[in-house]
């Protein structure tokens, strides 16, 4: 009864919460409170669960391989893009949505919740290991491309420049998380032991997170753009939910045989398109309506479809 209810937690820890962003919005919860949850969740509770969940975790060569796979999670997809797919929509600003929507998954919320169901704690550091290098392919690639399909649309002429700094980006409260994996780490090889009460805040807090994360993305989302290019979108759903795990699935079996890391690794190279997708097409003034589709479809077929299948197939 309890395996059961652990699955079916990660449906309630996602669309609840969504549901809840969606009414406090049309209560006229003012967007400051929503910005305020959501610095709470980064600085506080994600910080507080990567030392938690690393605290117990011992670093071996193995483990090497996890923050050097979100490089082909997110590039992968890109010769796809460029061979495949990039003539399905001819609006620059399309194509960019298009493409970042590809390349970045909800690893760091989804990928990790589920992770948490299979396997604790563990799994959840596991995907935490994958997520945190997302943000240098972030800032390093996708505001750059998302720069440039603004400015392919522009032609030039008066395109607004986005120049923020590097350092600005990195060193943020937002990175807090990050350092949260090198306390834990930290305080793992130096042998501290950990309180009991300790397991007890983590799986108060992962849930908590979760609903923090949610209500927020229940809040912006705007659903009208979903119908017009959600069978637009179709090639998205191959390329997320086959072809990464896959491709990801052989690359892991060539560094480890550890069915734990295996599965955390295809579950971050399945997962859906990230809400960041959805800020970077807002931020660059590309096709939001893409973004929001596809976050909310891939994140709907992955809740019904992809995470029973991996859970069924991780349990065997």
């Amino acid at each position: 009864m309890e395996e059961y209810l652990r699955f079916f937690m990660v449906f309630a820890d996602i669309l609840i919460p969504m549901c809840i962003g969606r009414l406090l919005r049309r209560w006229g919860l003012a967007r400051e409170w929503v910005r305020l949850l959501i610095r709470i969740n980064v600085v506080g509770a994600i910080s507080i669960l990567s030392v938690i969940s690393f605290w117990s975790l011992h670093a071996t060569a193995e483990l090497l391989w996890l923050p050097i796979s979100i490089l082909p999670i997110c590039f992968l997809s890109v010769p796809v893009f460029y061979l495949l797919d990039k003539h399905r929509f001819t609006d620059p600003r399309d194509q960019g949505s298009y493409l970042i929507v590809m390349m970045l998954g909800n690893i760091g919320t989804l990928a990790g919740l589920c992770a948490y169901v299979l396997y604790g704690e563990i799994g959840f550091a596991y995907t935490q290991l994958i997520a945190v290098p997302q943000i240098l392919v972030i800032v390093l690639f996708c505001f750059p491309a998302a720069q440039r399909y603004h400015d392919l649309w522009a032609n030039g002429e008066q395109s607004v420049k986005h120049k923020t700094r590097l350092r600005d980006l990195l060193l943020t409260w937002n990175q807090l998380p990050a350092v949260g994996v090198l306390v834990g780490l930290t305080l793992s090889e130096l042998s501290v032991p950990r309180p009991e009460v300790i397991s007890t805040a983590f799986t108060f807090l992962i849930h908590a997170s979760a609903w923090m994360g949610m209500i927020p993305v229940g809040y912006d989302l705007n659903f009208s753009g979903v119908r017009a290019y959600a069978w637009k979108l179709w090639p998205i759903f191959p390329v997320k939910f086959l072809y990464l795990p896959l491709c990801l699935a052989a690359m892991t079996l060539c560094f480890t045989d550890n069915p734990m890391l295996l599965w955390c690794v295809v579950l971050s190279a399945a997962a859906p398109t990230a809400i960041f997708a959805v800020a970077a097409t807002q931020l660059y003034g590309l096709n939001v309506d893409i973004a929001e589709s596809s976050f909310i479809t891939s994140t709907l077929a992955f809740l019904f479809v992809v995470y029973p299948f991996i859970y069924y197939l991780a349990a065997m």
